[in-house]
């Protein structure tokens, strides 16, 4: 593995993958100066897959009778309706299984697995802790959404 300072370099990855991948070849991080100006968060080289925090970001759990649930199709499949706040309109919002209302406000999709990074990523992230939209997980093999990550030790998201 290499790092760069060119965001235009072509054998950088580009995001979030769907598929396990091996790690890029390159990876894009600050430059020394911009890094020496000094960290915003501690430098921190591990971090945890915990997965996606599901959320209701304002909305409101409505339960929902057979009949109503019979509207979304199985009657048998729909438990409540997450309505969207006024601030998602036009979407008024979405019919839940009782699994979905189960896992709100919990991590879901994490594999728990421990990933350690190289030092000049960290300090990249500790400069600047919005420069990465992602972060490969080892176990997963997969590049994936940085807010799916908590920093070893810590509740705190990465990349937050």
């Amino acid at each position: 593995m290499s790092l760069t300072t060119d965001s235009r370099d072509p054998r950088l990855g580009h995001g979030a993958d769907d598929q396990p991948v091996p790690q890029n070849e390159v990876y894009l991080v600050l430059s020394a100066e911009e890094i020496a100006k000094g960290f915003i968060r501690p430098v921190r080289r591990s971090y945890i897959h915990v997965g996606k925090i599901t959320e209701l970001k304002g909305g409101t759990i409505e339960p929902l009778s057979r009949e109503e649930a019979s509207r979304f199709g199985d009657p048998d499949k729909y438990v409540a309706f997450l309505r969207y706040p006024e601030s998602e309109s036009p979407l008024v919002g979405k019919a839940l299984t009782q699994k979905e209302v189960d896992n709100v406000g919990k991590n879901i999709g994490g594999c728990g697995s421990f990933t350690t990074m190289n030092l000049t990523i960290a300090e990249t992230y500790a400069r600047d802790p919005k420069f990465y939209g992602a972060t490969y997980c080892c176990f997963c093999q997969k590049h994936l959404p940085v807010n799916e990550f908590v920093w070893d030790g810590t509740n705190e998201r990465v990349g937050s």
